[in-house]
């Protein structure tokens, strides 16, 4: 009986997990100008005005276009980069509870973080927060 209810509480995690992973990751990154009041254009779709924030796929990088009437226009790129402690441990839990033997957990680890890489989940974007002081046009 202890063994079905264990098995069962890992299957709801399991579950949980993957309905929590559904969709593509993304990354919320607050955008701040001095002046306030710029435009913030992502990958060329305008998105907010500053002081914002932009929400974007963590799996490739994307360029921000900082614009305001009167002011030089700012251009970055926000770039992913890998997170192997987080994909790791992703990795190695996942693997826990899904390997069930000891010599399967290796397998399911390696796999976990394959997934992870593909999906964007083993990845963070840099810089976390953007602050841009804009100079005047010539």
């Amino acid at each position: 009986m202890a063994r079905r209810i264990s098995r069962l509480t890992g299957l709801l995690l399991i579950l949980a997990c993957a309905l929590a992973a559904c969709g593509v990751p993304k990354q919320k990154i607050p955008v701040s100008t001095n002046p306030m009041g710029a435009t913030v254009w992502a990958d060329g779709r305008k998105i907010c005005t500053t002081p914002c924030a932009v929400s974007l796929d963590r799996r490739g990088d994307h360029l921000l276009t900082i614009a305001k009437e009167g002011y030089e226009q700012v251009d970055l790129t926000v770039t992913r980069r890998f997170k192997p402690d987080r994909a790791l441990r992703d990795g190695l839990i996942g693997g826990i509870l899904k390997g069930g033997q000891p010599e399967d957990v290796g397998k399911e680890v390696a796999r976990e973080v394959d997934e992870q890489e593909r999906s964007g989940e083993a990845y963070e974007l840099v810089p976390p927060v953007v602050t841009v002081t804009l100079r005047p046009a010539p």
